[in-house]
């Protein structure tokens, strides 16, 4: 009896373990996000969490550059965190690094599709033939306008100004004084550098030879394209020549348009008060290009299967229930959310999806290896350095041009 009784224990705290081991699949998830986006992230990854008693994700948030850096320093240290949230752009240089884990063998095991997503947002996760992230969501930059304003300065609220006629007309109606401005430009950051790339690609233009290996941007297009934004300050004087926070001015009525991303949008409804409307980025130049992103989710380098199908399951299940993350201020990834009901009751994010204006016209950075010297205001880039002096009339455009081509053309020697 007392051998039965003891073969029976020894069964049950086998089992016992193995359920604890079943259960105990810890997944570290890096990720950037701050805002809105933090918060819907946070809340997806609790109900998962609570969903499945297999897999317990564990998220950590870092600025974005700080995220990069210490991924690289973790890898130099021997370990990675098993999942990341990370930009698209980035992937080529941190799987360069080897900090990144190709999924192609994981794919069909986790119940992966390809036509389950907007091609160029799948397409984006490949990297020298191989696989390395999921899209989680795509977006470009579109036209945030006030129709209050629009109605008073004589403007048509449900014509948003598309040409650069119609863009400049608009903005000198609505510039009435000191306190409000047509619409506002940061005067730093790299915000302007990436409306400058839109318009840019809007002429057929090209930021890099096509072996990304020297700049292709120090040409009449390029130069066309900054003196554009240049001179809505300085010539049509409709945006302020000092602006530190677009959204801010927005969102209290101080500008009348402003360019930027799907994430502004429950601000701006939050926003009491204020009456407003989206539309896609204006076609400046003639055709269509606005500049774009996706969040895509990777695997850290690390040899555990387990934990490798475990943050698949994961990835899975974020994809799947996207539309949490993309109410927070994203546009779907996932072909299902854009077809759905539910998202085409959302038309003020219309402007922002890629999968519904021309995947054509979505201009991302090009996949160089040093994204954050080249693409970021921290450190400082060579093109917001350009831009910064054109806006404080320290440089030409001719001027801060060049010197930006041979900048970046440093960068690029150096990777």
């Amino acid at each position: 009896m007392r051998i039965r009784w003891g073969v029976l224990v020894a069964m049950v705290l086998a089992l016992c373990v193995a359920s604890a081991a079943a259960a105990g699949v810890k997944i570290n998830v890096w990720t950037g996000l701050s805002g809105d986006d933090k918060g819907r992230f946070e809340e997806m990854i609790k109900a998962f969490n609570g969903s499945q008693g297999e897999v317990e994700v564990i998220p950590s948030f870092y600025q974005w550059d700080l995220m990069h850096s210490k991924l690289v320093a973790s890898v130099q240290a021997g370990g990675t965190p098993e999942a990341l949230l990370m930009w698209v752009t980035v992937m080529p240089e941190m799987a360069h690094f080897g900090a990144l884990q190709p999924m192609d063998d994981l794919l069909a095991e986790a119940g992966v599709k390809a036509e389950d997503f907007v091609p160029r947002a799948w397409a984006l996760g490949i990297i020298g033939g191989k696989r390395y992230g999921l899209p989680m969501d795509t977006h470009v930059l579109g036209l945030y306008y006030n129709t209050e304003l629009f109605d008073k300065a004589g403007l048509d609220p449900k014509k948003p100004p598309v040409t650069m006629d119609e863009f400049v007309t608009a903005a000198k109606k609505l510039t009435t004084g000191p306190n409000q401005w047509g619409v506002a430009i940061p005067s730093s950051t790299a915000w302007p550098v990436r409306y400058w790339m839109a318009f840019l690609a809007q002429q057929g233009g090209k930021m890099f030879t096509d072996d990304l290996k020297k700049v292709a941007f120090n040409d009449a297009k390029g130069k066309a394209a900054f003196q554009f934004l240049s001179d809505l300050i300085h010539v049509h004087k409709v945006a302020p020549p000092v602006m530190t926070d677009i959204n801010k001015a927005f969102l209290t009525k101080q500008a009348g348009m402003i360019l930027i991303g799907p994430w502004l949008i429950n601000s701006a409804l939050r926003q009491e008060g204020l009456k407003f409307n989206t539309a896609g980025f204006p076609r400046i130049f003639g055709q269509y290009a606005s500049w774009g992103m996706t969040h895509q989710l990777v695997l850290g380098r690390q040899p555990d299967r387990a934990k490798q199908l475990a943050a698949m399951k994961f990835f899975r299940y974020m994809s799947e229930n996207s539309m949490t993350w993309v109410k927070g201020g994203q546009a779907p990834a996932r072909q299902s959310i854009l077809a759905s009901a539910e998202f085409k009751a959302m038309p003020l994010w219309n402007a922002f999806t890629p999968g519904i204006q021309p995947e054509s016209g979505w201009t991302l950075n090009p996949p160089i290896k040093a994204q954050t010297k080249v693409f970021t205001h921290d450190p400082a880039s060579p093109l917001v350095a350009a831009w910064e002096a054109i806006v404080q009339k320290k440089k030409t455009v001719d001027q801060a041009l060049a010197d930006a081509e041979v900048g970046v053309n440093r960068i690029l020697a150096e990777q």
